[in-house]
C-alpha cells in the first residue's frame, strides 16, 4: 500500500507528464479507424468531397478513415450527432452550408455551432448560378426583379429544400431587392432543376454542375453568379451584385469539423493534410467540376469564416420567420 508522501509524489509526477504526453499522442495520430460523418445523402458534392479527402487523409496517415452517410433536417441530424462525440480526432463531420449555417433556427439542432465544434478545415467556397428558364422574359437580374416587382410572387424560385443553401440565396434575393418570390422547396438539386428546365418553376439559385449542362444546351439561361467577384471558372457571368443587387454575396461551403474541445496539435495536422490534397492537381480539377476551386485557411481563419457565415445565414432566416423541423 503507498504511504501518504509516495502517493503525493506519484500525483505529482503525473500531473508533471500529463501535458508531455498530448503532443505524443497528437503525434502518433490516428492509431484507429477514423469516421468521417456526412449529414447529407450519398451522391450529393458534399458526399463527394467527403470520400475523397477521406480517401486521401487514408493515404496520407495510414489509418482507414471510413465514411458514414447520416442525412437529415438539411444536415443538422448528423452535424448533432458530431457534436456529441468525444473529441478525439475519430469522429469527424464533413459539412457544407445548410448542416451549419442555419442551425440556430433548426428545432432539431440540438447543439451551438461556436461552443460545440472545432472547425478543421475548409476546402472550398462555390459560388451558385442564378438561372432562369430559357423561355422567360428576363434577360438580366434587372429585368427579372422588375417582373418579380410587378407582380408579387408569380416569380417562382426553386431550392433542393427548406434552408438549403438555394433558399438561402433566394431569400437573401428578397432582402435585398425588395421583392416577394414563390418559394418551391423539392427534395433535392436534381428535381428543382429539372422543374425550371422545363418550366415549371422561374428560376434557382443552383450548384453549376446541376445548371451548366442545360445552360450548355440552350434550356438555361445564366442571369448572374453569387460571389462578391466574379469567378475564374466563369469569367463571361457578372456577378448578381453588379447586375443590379449591390453588395448580395451568398457562397456555399464545404469544410470538415470536430467536436469541440481537439486537441489543437491534431487539428493542425488534419488542417496541413486536407491543404495539401487540395494542392493535387486531381483535387482541383474534381472541384472544377463541381463549380469550385481551392479555398484554403488556418483553423483560426476557418473558425472565424464560419462564425460570420453562421451569423449572417441564422439573422437572414429569423428575419424571414424561417424554421427547420
Amino acid at each position: 500500500m503507498l504511504n501518504r508522501r509516495s502517493a503525493l509524489a506519484l500525483a505529482c509526477a503525473g500531473a508533471l507528464l500529463a501535458p508531455l504526453a498530448a503532443p505524443a499522442a497528437a503525434a502518433d495520430y490516428p492509431t484507429q479507424a477514423v469516421t468521417v460523418v456526412v449529414p447529407f445523402a450519398p451522391g450529393g458534392g458534399t458526399d463527394l468531397l467527403g470520400r475523397l479527402i477521406a480517401q486521401d487523409l487514408q493515404k496520407r496517415l495510414g489509418q482507414t478513415f471510413v465514411v458514414e452517410n447520416r442525412p437529415g433536417a438539411a444536415g443538422t441530424t448528423g452535424a448533432a450527432a458530431v457534436s456529441r462525440s468525444a473529441p478525439d480526432g475519430y469522429r469527424l463531420l464533413m459539412a457544407a452550408t445548410g448542416a451549419l449555417a442555419p442551425s440556430p433556427t433548426a428545432a432539431s439542432a440540438s447543439y451551438d455551432v461556436k461552443a460545440q465544434f472545432s472547425p478543421v478545415a475548409l476546402a472550398a467556397a462555390p459560388p451558385y448560378l442564378l438561372v432562369v428558364n430559357a423561355d422567360f422574359p428576363a434577360n438580366s437580374v434587372k429585368e427579372l426583379i422588375a417582373l418579380a416587382k410587378e407582380k408579387p410572387e408569380s416569380v417562382s424560385f426553386a431550392s433542393s429544400g427548406t434552408g438549403a443553401a438555394s433558399h438561402l440565396a433566394a431569400v437573401l434575393f428578397e432582402a435585398k431587392t425588395g421583392t416577394k418570390v414563390l418559394h418551391v422547396p423539392y427534395k433535392g438539386v436534381g428535381p428543382a432543376i429539372t422543374d425550371v428546365v422545363s418550366g415549371q418553376v422561374t428560376a434557382m439559385f443552383a450548384p453549376p454542375p446541376a445548371a451548366l449542362p442545360h445552360v450548355k444546351s440552350g434550356r438555361l439561361k445564366v442571369l448572374g453568379v453569387t460571389s462578391a467577384a466574379r469567378s475564374e471558372l466563369f469569367p463571361d457571368y457578372p456577378t448578381v451584385a453588379e447586375a443590379g443587387v449591390p453588395d448580395y454575396e451568398a457562397v456555399g461551403w464545404f469544410g470538415l469539423f470536430g467536436p469541440a474541445g481537439m486537441d489543437a496539435a491534431i487539428v493542425e495536422r488534419l488542417n496541413k493534410e486536407v491543404i495539401a490534397l487540395l494542392g493535387t492537381p486531381e483535387m482541383k480539377a474534381q472541384l472544377a467540376n463541381m463549380g469550385a476551386v481551392p479555398n484554403t485557411m488556418s483553423p483560426a481563419a476557418f473558425a472565424t469564416f464560419i462564425d460570420e457565415d453562421t451569423t449572417k445565414w441564422a439573422q437572414l432566416m429569423r428575419a424571414a420567420g424561417i424554421e427547420l423541423k
